[in-house]
């Protein structure tokens, strides 16, 4: 299975698949996250994603069932630290009735291929602490946490 490039045609297909995606971060973290975001203004935010030369969307299955969101993100040397080009993979999700099939996999697999396309020195990847599931998925694909966000209410 070949994940292929979305273009900004593909703005609606992303926004269909990030409904399953959202609505389990609105059950797990209400305090941050809208269940039902508006269709038009979601397909406006793919269009918008799509629409940056830095960014860079997956799409696997056909009709698609799954897909990955990429920016490449690039920090000069600074007094604190050295700098970087890593890809950000900002979104992966695959339908729940698409799972275990090799579309995650492929999805990173192409995220690893456009990362050495860009030169990139890294991948990072970000998840929220309740999704155990894909923290295993992401464990096995050879990906190992580094940072943590601890939260508190004032």
């Amino acid at each position: 299975m070949t994940p292929r490039r979305a273009t900004l045609a593909d703005a609606a297909t992303l926004a269909r698949l990030n409904a399953h995606v959202q609505g389990w971060h609105a059950a797990h973290y209400r305090e941050a996250f809208f269940p039902n975001p508006d269709p038009k203004a979601l397909a406006d935010y793919f269009a918008d994603r799509l629409s940056d030369p830095g960014c860079t969307a997956f799409l696997t299955g056909d009709p698609a069932t799954g897909y990955a969101l990429c920016q490449l993100q690039t920090r000069e040397v600074s007094i604190f630290s050295p700098g970087y080009r890593r890809l950000m993979i900002e979104h992966v999700a695959v339908a729940p009735k698409a799972r275990r099939l090799g579309q995650g996999r492929a999805l990173l697999q192409a995220a690893r291929q456009l990362a050495r396309d860009l030169q990139a020195d890294e991948i990072l990847l970000d998840t929220w602490e309740a999704n155990h599931d894909a923290h295993a998925f992401f464990r096995a694909e050879g990906f190992e946490p580094r940072r943590m966000l601890f939260r508190t209410t004032p």
